[in-house]
């Protein structure tokens, strides 16, 4: 996430981690995960009620990335050695828009669910009303100004472990009785 565009919030807390890790002189590896696919998780109580999940952003395709597969690659990292100095950027398989991981999620379920897309100042009041003003600000200017593009399939993963990242079908299925209360 460190863009160098330290006047957003969420990339100024990063970077000054970050630059925190590297200045203690101790030895660092860097994971930059995508959008975790663990953020469906706050469609549970809407599901819970219906079918429909009123969400934003609903252009804004992810490479979601299973929190499972940053775990492993963390590990690897601190115990397979050779990842020292480095900043390991971590994608999913594949670029999946809120709607796409919906139908999926739908999919697993075995129900027809339906995306209801909020508009922007829909968006914008529900960021304000839920977190601090700066990090509102900072998400509205990842995915509706564009700042921010996670929808590249890195090869990340794969190269360190040896084996694909998990698919949002899959952590779905994994995850399944979490959507079904």
């Amino acid at each position: 996430m460190a863009t160098g565009r330290t006047d957003n919030a969420v990339v100024a807390y990063h970077t000054q981690a970050e630059q925190d890790v590297r200045a203690s002189g101790l030895p660092w590896t860097f994971l930059r995960p995508c959008m975790f696919m663990t953020n469906a998780l706050q469609w549970v109580d809407q599901l819970a009620a219906g079918d429909i999940v009123r969400a934003p952003f609903p252009n804004v395709a992810n490479a979601v990335v299973d929190p499972a597969d940053i775990g492993a690659v963390a590990a690897e990292a601190l115990a397979g050695g050779g990842y020292e100095g480095r900043v390991l950027r971590l994608s999913g398989p594949e670029a999946l828009t809120p709607p796409e991981r919906l139908r999926i999620l739908g999919d697993v379920l075995g129900r027809r669910l339906r995306f209801d897309a909020l508009t922007d100042d829909e968006a914008r009041d529900m960021l304000y009303t839920s977190m601090p003003e700066a990090y509102a600000a900072a998400f509205l200017r990842f995915y509706v100004d564009g700042e921010l593009d996670e929808s590249p399939v890195l090869p990340t993963i794969g190269e360190v472990l040896r084996r694909p990242p998990h698919d949002f079908a899959g952590w779905a299925s994994a995850h399944a009785a979490v959507f079904s209360r």
